[in-house]
């Protein structure tokens, strides 16, 4: 019965934080009172074991390092034993222990489950007093956590041996407004956590050739620029804009085109994925190229990158303390 055993999972709605640099925040969709439920909160077990993984550096060395999910993950110093949310926007609630509006509490019943990893927990997100609709949620991470992002935050300093690219800097740099070809990448590459990016979405007709042929030319529009068409691409050739081109032709396509082999991304919808051993390419203009970087490349994955599970306190299991 929904009335019975039933949680309201749009409470919460993701927004950009009001802490200084905490980027994605979580935000009240609407008026929640004190001690209601604003989210449950479903666990996955996992190990802490399980999340360590070897880490190469630029310059060839191996080190130990944390996946990122150690920071979204619930647990206890002394435990080996860590519990991942994975509810709506539970994700984006930040810590904040002057500010703290919600707690977490098992679901009756919840914490007397033995441990296995295969076992189904529940806590439940509730607010400590009235919240008011675009409010920002506030939990509190644990004094130990406090602690581990004080000392991380005074002692971090840049590892010589992690060399960064920035993306975002490539892309407004004028030293890269001209896009290297393939061939040219050879002898003059850039950075390996750099990769290029276009702007392009199959069109119907696109689609009907990938079905009849091996190889392919598509056809590029001003309205394909948008976050979900970027996908990865390889420029093949790079051409002069013909004299005849207007002025505002030339300086929309930064006086270059590009011929690109586009290629697909993990996330795309089936009907805009390119066939295997199919080669699909496109004429677009320097706007439609964009530098990204490479999975698990960016700053959250040096090896120095902070890492830390949320703390549960009280509410954390005496029996899955390691003895």
């Amino acid at each position: 019965d929904l009335r019975q055993f039933g949680y309201c999972l749009d409470n919460l709605i993701p927004g950009r934080s009001l802490i200084e640099h905490a980027g994605r925040g979580a935000f009240a969709t609407r008026d929640l009172e004190q001690d209601s439920i604003i989210a449950p909160v479903p666990l996955l077990s996992l190990s802490k074991s399980s999340l360590e993984i070897l880490k190469q550096r630029q310059d060839g060395t191996v080190e130990k390092a944390t996946q990122l999910l150690l920071n979204y993950c619930y647990g206890h110093a002394n435990s080996s034993t860590l519990l991942f949310p994975y509810s709506n926007g539970l994700n984006m609630v930040n810590h904040h222990s002057k500010k703290v509006n919600v707690k977490l509490r098992w679901r009756e019943g919840s914490e007397l489950i033995a441990h296995s990893l295969n076992a189904k927990y529940m806590l439940e997100m509730v607010a400590l007093r009235h919240i008011s609709k675009g409010e920002e949620i506030y939990l509190d991470y644990g004094l130990e956590w406090e602690e581990a992002w004080k000392t991380h935050v005074d002692n971090w300093r840049p590892d010589p041996s992690d060399v960064k690219h920035y993306a975002h800097k490539m892309n407004t740099d004028a030293r890269f407004s001209i896009i290297r070809t393939l061939e040219e990448q050879k002898t003059d590459p850039y950075p390996e956590s750099i990769f290029t990016s276009c702007y392009y979405k199959l069109s119907p007709n696109a689609i009907d050739k990938l079905k009849i042929s091996k190889q392919s030319v598509g056809t590029y529009d001003s309205g394909m620029i948008a976050p979900k068409n970027l996908r990865p691409c390889i420029v093949i050739q790079r051409h002069g804009i013909p004299s005849s081109s207007s002025r505002e032709e030339k300086e929309t396509h930064n006086s270059m085109i590009y011929t690109v082999h586009i290629l697909n991304r993990p996330t795309l919808d089936t009907a805009q994925r390119i066939p295997r051993g199919h080669r699909h390419f496109v004429n677009v203009p320097r706007n439609a190229i964009l530098f990204s970087e490479k999975t698990y490349t960016s700053d959250q994955h040096l090896v120095n990158a902070f890492r830390k599970e949320i703390g549960l306190g009280d509410a954390f299991p005496m029996q899955w303390i390691d003895q």
